[in-house]
């Protein structure tokens, strides 16, 4: 009887350990932040310039200045060519409808200089929780202004756009 006793002692010794081991894991667990993988979000804020590159040089073929400024969005800065920093919604529109309707420039191409894309230490909450920021990333673009008449350019102007954007937890980039 006393070793029935020792063993029912035992197991029930060994099933607490089990039980304390699955709550501690369960916990830490709990705790462990998702990892961020940045070469991914890197890769992605490159692609989301490209594309925006694209938006950008559709919006100027078309005359669509509004939708220019809402591309480069609130926080970009555009430094003419002329050295001017301009920067709002407003000067955005007068800075492209100018460009193409005054000076008569035909094409504008958007080109990556330098970004940067770094991980946000205490993520910006927002509501919903997908649109939370874990990640902040910055772009240098040159841009070229050409007028193009039977074939000859005429006209290369070239000026510096700054963007900075976020990236949510849903992986879409955005201003």
């Amino acid at each position: 009887m006393f070793t029935q006793q020792k063993l029912l002692f035992q197991f029930t010794k060994a099933i607490v350990l089990v039980i304390l081991l699955c709550f501690t894991f369960s916990y830490q667990a709990q705790g462990e932040e998702e990892v961020v993988d940045m070469a991914k979000i890197r890769a992605q804020f490159v692609m989301y310039i490209e594309e925006l590159f694209d938006d950008l040089e559709s919006a100027f073929e078309n005359s669509e200045f509004a939708e220019m400024a809402d591309l480069l969005g609130n926080n970009a800065i555009l430094v003419t060519p002329q050295g001017r920093r301009i920067r709002g919604r407003g000067n955005l529109i007068r800075f492209w409808r100018n460009q193409k309707e005054e000076i008569g420039i035909t094409d504008v191409k958007f080109y990556l200089e330098y970004h940067y894309v770094t991980e946000v230490a205490d993520p910006i909450e927002l509501d919903p929780i997908e649109d939370t920021i874990n990640a902040i990333g910055h772009a240098i673009i040159d841009y070229h202004l050409n007028t193009i008449n039977g074939g000859g350019t005429l006209t290369n102007r070239t000026g510096t756009l700054t963007l900075s954007a976020g990236h949510p937890w849903r992986c879409v980039w955005g201003r």
